[in-house]
């Protein structure tokens, strides 16, 4: 069947959908990358705990950022904001364009911090401006959408945040050791952090969330109000830290602190009808309830160092951050992406079959239930130990966390590559009646 043939007897959406590959190249890559960040973790436990090499725990950290992150979200917007906005991407060459300096450029920049090189700045740069390009295409279709709900308000609050984060890290790194443009090194990297973790993966998943967790998109009006509160306080807690941090002193680091919680707090919230009879439980809703555990532990913690509960130094912090990526948004990300990658070689396969005489899978079957299931327990015990192993600088309790994390990337790159075979061989996949 010709593509536009597909297209014509396929569901309407199916002519806002982009090239498959625009997505799933972000996925494959970010496949890739956590278990490079579990192995590099792992190999290299001893350093980390240690903080021997500062370069290394920073390049290592940008692979779990930059690779398995970004890349995600990134991957996920491709598909998102054309499907679920109705605004089909315009220049998509562009695009891919984008993803490959982002990518070299992420590559790069992790190579030369770990290598020794001092002029990483140079591939941060090529990095940032990767990311720039792929935004600017992504933000015109977004711009474009007729659905100016919630949840595409949290994602015009992430592309903000995510062009501030890019320009600023290259001036950090440009300005590393110098003081030339932040009097503050140390709070212009408490707003470097903070850009990433709340302002670019907090905000965008929490916007993924509201249209892809089942109970959330389905809550009433409390749930609305809820997620409006949610999004305010977390947009107002960053604005106020990451300004406290360059400009004025981390002065009044308690307050926003107690914001941002609160905004994670008011997203909680809207949980309340899965314990009303909700949906089922499934590996996604597994992972969902995860991430809000680690999310409660994030916010406990990023409290605890605010208010000076314990002592605001390497290993809290090391562990503020793991937590951070692991424990809440490493699930989240596959609670959504275990939903987006199989919906997407489904709509490319078998939704241009939807008016023929073939019987075609269904999306649940593009991927192995057991698999997730096996995801979900290995990074139900690689958070807490890796938090734990940084916090009691324990090398050997980190390298556990972080080869059981491998472990997880490692069966998740399998149940990722279950759905992409459909796209090599979707013959072998089709059932006549």
């Amino acid at each position: 069947m010709s593509a536009p043939a597909a297209e014509a007897s396929g569901p309407p959406f199916l002519r806002v959908a982009p090239p498959p590959s625009l997505p799933m190249r972000h996925f494959v890559l970010a496949a890739l990358a956590l278990p490079i960040f579990a192995a590099a973790v792992a190999l290299r436990a001893g350093d980390l705990t240690g903080f021997v090499d500062a370069r290394l725990a920073l390049g290592t950290v940008h692979v779990l950022t930059l690779g398995w992150i970004a890349q995600t979200i990134l991957g996920a917007w491709c598909q998102m904001i054309p499907v679920h906005g109705q605004a089909p991407l315009r220049r998509t060459r562009v695009l891919a364009a984008g993803w490959w300096l982002f990518s070299l450029g992420g590559a790069a920049y992790v190579a030369a911090l770990w290598s020794g090189w001092t002029r990483y700045w140079i591939a941060a740069s090529v990095a940032a401006a990767g990311a720039i390009l792929e935004l600017s295409v992504l933000a015109e279709a977004h711009a474009r959408s007729p659905r100016r709900d919630l949840a595409w308000a949290n994602f015009t609050a992430a592309f903000a945040w995510l062009a501030a984060l890019a320009i600023l890290g290259v001036l950090l790194a440009r300005d590393r050791g110098r003081g030339l443009i932040f009097r503050d090194p140390e709070g212009g990297r408490i707003a470097h952090v903070h850009l990433a973790l709340i302002g670019f993966v907090a905000t965008a998943i929490y916007g993924a969330g509201l249209r892809l967790i089942p109970w959330v998109a389905m809550g009433g009006m409390g749930g609305r109000r809820a997620a409006r509160a949610s999004f305010l306080l977390t947009q107002a807690g960053l604005a106020g830290l990451a300004l406290d941090g360059l400009f004025f002193g981390r002065r009044l680091m308690p307050l926003w602190a107690c914001l941002l919680a609160a905004g994670f707090m008011a997203y909680a919230w809207q949980l309340g009808p899965m314990l009303d009879g909700g949906p089922s439980l499934n590996p996604s809703l597994a992972f969902t309830a995860l991430a809000f555990a680690g999310g409660a532990c994030w916010a406990a913690m990023g409290l605890g160092l605010a208010f000076g509960a314990f002592a605001d130094a390497g290993p809290a912090r090391a562990a503020y951050i793991w937590v951070a990526l692991v424990g809440c948004a490493t699930p989240m990300i596959l609670a959504q992406v275990h939903k987006i990658a199989p919906f997407l070689v489904w709509l490319s396969v078998y939704a241009p079959l939807a008016q023929t005489a073939v019987r075609a899978p269904s999306i649940d079957e593009l991927s192995s239930r057991r698999l997730a299931w096996l995801e979900f327990l290995l990074l139900a015990v690689a958070a807490p130990l890796g938090a734990a192993g940084l916090w009691l600088e324990r090398a050997d309790i980190l390298r556990a966390g972080a080869l059981t994390l491998l472990a997880g990337g490692l069966a998740y790159a399998l149940n990722l590559g279950l759905s992409l075979s459909h796209l090599t061989r979707p013959e072998a996949r089709r059932r006549a009646p």
